[in-house]
């Protein structure tokens, strides 16, 4: 067999994959022998194509042995259930794919519907949309078939501390799988490969626009790719909680963002900032001083305050921020890590307390625990407030205006 109908098998295989994952069980690959009548006149070119010829039709024959039992079996159940529900519901028509059993209406796979976890058991969640099979492509032996967004949203979560065990790392390739994260997740960021096939790129992102409406959406289209630029466009136009990222460095600083405060991003795809917040709390300069040793946990916590108005400052432990505070006496509220290594957040806390000047100085105590008794141990240390990660940037921005509208003297 020549080169040209050994790719044409494979991309056959390949479309009837993306079918069947799709739903449509008659979906079936190119079987039967070569008929282009080419050979390869040298031996060793000879035996190679054989052998090349011979892995593909088997290939084709495995997917379509699969296909037939999955078929076979969905019509089993379907006529177990037909005489509780009467027939099998409505169906989108699809096209054929030109496989052998093709109808005219389309057979679909009836999974059953997701398990849905109530909203206060779920574990917080990246999705990930990546297809390593579509990288694979036109180079079988020598593609990269690693997972550089799954390794992207892990890295993110390392970098968390102690949210590393509180989260998952999902990766979805249909709209069932999408699904059932959605029920079974309280779905944190989505991040997306955009080099995959924009067809399914698109029927996955209306599914999460469905399930997970206004999710926060990331984007990757590495530089120099225009074709995966123009794939991010498309899936992004219209949405505002979406931003295209062109580095995996540049996907792992934006999820920590989502992840630590569920930020609101640029409205615009291809934004690289916001110059002003979201939403209806707005603040006027306000500064907030933020004490932790965690430059992801900062950057993130910084990030989301800017957009709404405040003035950050920054210490990375307990004294510098005592000594940011009396160099800057306009500071209205404190956000204080507990878990930093020397001076920790409670001895800070206790430490500013000590001036007389900052008894009545909001601090919010911000930890990744939420062991029993860790709320009130903060509070004990003088703290006004306790929050866990990751935050939720509404409720702090509230709870920071009405704690410096507390503090401020009465007229």
């Amino acid at each position: 067999m020549s080169a040209a109908p050994r790719q044409d098998r494979l991309a056959g295989l390949l479309a009837a994959m993306r079918a069947f994952q799709a739903g449509d069980t008659s979906a079936r690959a190119p079987e039967g022998a070569d008929t282009d009548g080419e050979a390869d006149t040298d031996g060793a070119g000879a035996a190679g194509g054989t052998a090349d010829a011979g892995l593909a039709a088997e290939l084709c024959a495995l997917f379509n042995a699969i296909a037939d039992r999955a078929q076979a079996l969905e019509s089993a159940a379907a006529g177990a259930d037909s005489g509780d529900r009467g027939g099998r519901d409505e169906r989108d028509d699809r096209s054929g794919y030109g496989g052998r059993g093709t109808s005219t209406d389309t057979q679909r796979i009836d999974f059953p519907g997701p398990a849905i976890i109530p909203e206060a058991d779920r574990t917080p969640a990246i999705l990930v949309i990546e297809s390593a099979a579509e990288r694979a492509v036109g180079d079988l032996e020598t593609a990269d078939v690693g997972e550089p967004m799954r390794d992207a949203a892990q890295t993110a979560l390392r970098g968390l501390g102690g949210d590393w065990d509180q989260a998952d790392v999902v990766r979805v390739d249909s709209t069932y799988t999408v699904q059932d994260a959605a029920a079974r997740h309280r779905v944190v960021s989505v991040l997306i490969d955009a080099r995959g096939p924009l067809d399914l790129l698109l029927t996955l992102v209306a599914v999460l626009d469905a399930t997970v409406p206004g999710v926060p959406l990331l984007c990757f289209a590495p530089d120099g790719d225009p074709t995966a630029f123009d794939n991010a466009v498309a899936v992004l136009r219209g949405r505002s909680r979406a931003e295209i990222v062109r580095s995996p460095v540049q996907a792992v600083e934006r999820l920590t963002l989502h992840w630590l405060t569920q930020a609101p991003v640029a409205p615009d795809p291809l934004a690289e900032s916001a110059e002003s917040g979201y939403g209806q709390i707005r603040f006027e300069g306000e500064k907030v001083l933020v004490v932790d040793d965690d430059v992801r946990n900062v950057f993130a916590m910084v990030s989301a305050l800017e957009l709404y108005g405040l003035t950050a400052l920054t210490a990375d432990n307990g004294p510098e921020g005592v000594e940011l505070l009396l160099r800057n006496p306009d500071i209205s509220v404190v956000l204080m890590d507990l878990m930093m290594p020397g001076l920790d957040g409670y001895a800070t806390t206790a430490l500013i307390r000590s001036h007389p000047e900052f008894a009545d100085l909001p601090i919010i105590a911000v930890t990744a625990r939420a062991a029993p008794g860790d709320r009130e141990r903060s509070l004990a240390a003088g703290t006004d407030e306790h929050v866990t990660k990751p935050v939720e940037v509404d409720r702090l921005l509230a709870l920071i205006k009405r704690l410096i509208k507390r503090s401020q003297p009465r007229t």
